[in-house]
């Protein structure tokens, strides 16, 4: 990573991934800054105040407040773009020229006060170590007051042994820091922008695989998603006469068709936030309610089924258009349908396998009867079948337009399902 920044200015040698840091450390920053700021105007205006009661005011004893008066409000009245180029740049004046002014001009009243010894290490503290001025700002900033200062060091009669002891080396070590820290700060973004990018590489293999909302589960759990009891509708969506249809085609005319078909449905099913669990040949198992809990998940369902019919009309259309249509037309089937089951009820859902390859599944009868659901289509001649379980948990729209078609008997099952159509 330190091969990507310069060691001697701390900053990426690439002026975007430089500015992408800006862009970072701005966020981090841009409150602080702006508290400084408030801050300096209210300790100018408090020193003008004190001037003018005093009756004191002349040019000397006014142009340091009024520098911590003219900055401050020269930045606020700016927009955010400015400030955040400029800020930095503009508050560096408050401790570079403050200071030094500071030191010029009360240079006779500060060499009578024994304690202005410290000012200047006390200077450098603080504007390396308080302020986040990157690393050649903070030489500046903390430099120029104290080099400033030692004129007035001089009337203390300090040896330079003791001015290397208690100036430089304190302010050697605070520079040192500075740059170590500047270094790490690049560095740690930059590892966090490898992560990052890592990560959305990662999400977007495993959307093409498995869909957004779990996608976002595997990662966000490390890939552990443990069994759990949930009440959830399951889809199951066939191609009618699919075997025909694509019997005089190559294979890979048949992917290309398959891929067509599975993207106009696949297009509907992410819009109502279905969850593929499975493609089986021309059959796609979806469920609602998991891994993320849903609600009305049931009519989500619906919406979907009824949603794909429609999307395959459209399909149809354009197939119809470049000629694809050709392949079942010339052998009597008009256009491209499809046939869905659905089924509501609790089921255990999770991870599934081996400890080497897991997939994510669902168990129960509810997955079952979904599946018997969409063969029955068959025997109605419908293309949307639904369990009395559904029915129930739909709003007046759908409940009006959907039909009892006739009952389905299950093993296991004592009663038997009524199916509905819509």
């Amino acid at each position: 990573m330190g091969n990507n920044i310069d060691l001697l200015t701390c900053r990426f040698k690439n002026p975007e991934l430089e500015q992408k840091y800006q862009d970072a450390k701005w966020l981090e920053t841009s409150s602080f800054y702006s508290k400084v700021l408030i801050f300096f105007l209210l300790i100018g205006l408090t020193y003008l105040l004190s001037l003018y009661l005093r009756d004191t005011i002349a040019i000397k004893s006014v142009i340091n407040p009024l520098i911590q008066v003219i900055i401050p409000i020269f930045l606020i009245t700016r927009n955010e773009n400015f400030r955040k180029i400029h800020m930095e740049k503009f508050i560096l004046f408050l401790p570079v020229i403050n200071m030094s002014l500071f030191h010029f001009l009360d240079f006779e009243r500060l060499s009578n006060l024994p304690h202005i010894a410290i000012l200047p290490l006390f200077h450098s503290i603080v504007w390396t170590s308080l302020f986040p001025f990157n690393f050649i700002n903070s030489i500046v900033a903390s430099g120029v007051p104290f080099i400033t200062s030692l004129f007035v060091l001089e009337n203390f009669e300090l040896s330079i042994p003791l001015i290397i002891v208690i100036y430089i080396c304190p302010l050697a070590m605070l520079i040192f820091n500075k740059w170590k820290s500047e270094v790490n700060a690049r560095e740690k973004f930059s590892k966090t922008l490898v992560i990052n990018e890592n990560r959305k590489l990662m999400h977007k293999t495993l959307n093409r695989y498995f869909g957004d909302a779990l996608s976002e589960k595997i990662i966000s759990n490390k890939g552990e998603l443990k069994g759990e009891n949930r009440w959830v509708t399951i889809s199951f969506t066939d191609m009618n006469q699919y075997s025909t249809i694509i019997e005089k085609m190559s294979p890979e005319i048949a992917v290309q068709f398959l891929n067509e078909y599975f993207t106009s449905l696949h297009k509907v099913i992410q819009k109502y936030n279905g969850v593929i669990l499975n493609y089986v040949g021309d059959s796609v198992m979806v469920i609602y309610g998991a891994p993320e809990s849903q609600k009305d998940h049931e009519i989500l369902a619906i919406k979907t089924a009824i949603g794909m019919r429609e999307e395959l009309e459209i399909l149809n259309q354009k197939w119809d258009e470049n000629k694809f249509s050709r392949y079942w037309k010339n052998i009597g089937i008009n256009k491209v349908t499809c046939r869905t089951g659905l089924h509501c009820g609790n089921l255990i859902i999770g991870n599934m396998g081996s400890d080497d390859l897991l997939q994510y599944s669902a168990i129960g009868d509810v997955v079952n009867i979904a599946s018997r659901l969409e063969t029955i289509n068959k025997d109605f001649s419908t293309e949307i079948a639904m369990s009395e379980e559904i029915y129930a948990s739909l709003t007046d729209e759908f409940t009006n337009k959907a039909k009892l078609e006739g009952e389905l008997n299950l093993k296991g099952r004592s009663n038997k399902t009524n199916v509905y159509s819509i």
